[in-house]
């Protein structure tokens, strides 16, 4: 686990520009749904510019044509209404990386 300070809004009310956010590294299993701390060398985050952001996590799957299955879109949510998610298009999704699971909130006071 490891801690990391939020920065921005649109996380807001679960996480608030200045709290310390809770991770678990390298988490296993699905992810669909969950807010995790997500890396990307796209587009950089509209909100603070930056390669790393936390969003909710949902993706839309589709068969590979060797078997098994590939991600054909992954988005990251926010929470707060006023931001916009990041699309994560099937070919760019080698530039993605999830680094972490959000566990719980430190109130910076």
């Amino acid at each position: 686990m490891f801690v990391a300070r939020a920065v921005g809004r649109s996380m807001e009310p679960t996480i608030h520009d200045g709290d310390y956010v809770v991770f678990r590294a390298k988490p296993a299993g699905t992810r669909e749904g969950k807010i995790v701390l997500a890396q990307y060398r796209g587009p950089a985050d509209p909100e603070t510019g930056g390669s790393f952001t936390v969003k909710r996590y949902s993706s839309e799957k589709s068969e590979a044509e060797e078997g098994g299955w590939l991600h054909s879109r992954i988005v990251l949510s926010p929470i707060n209404p006023s931001y916009a998610p990041i699309v994560i298009s099937q070919q760019e999704a080698d530039d993605f990386v999830i680094l972490a699971e959000f566990v719980t909130v430190l109130r910076a006071e």
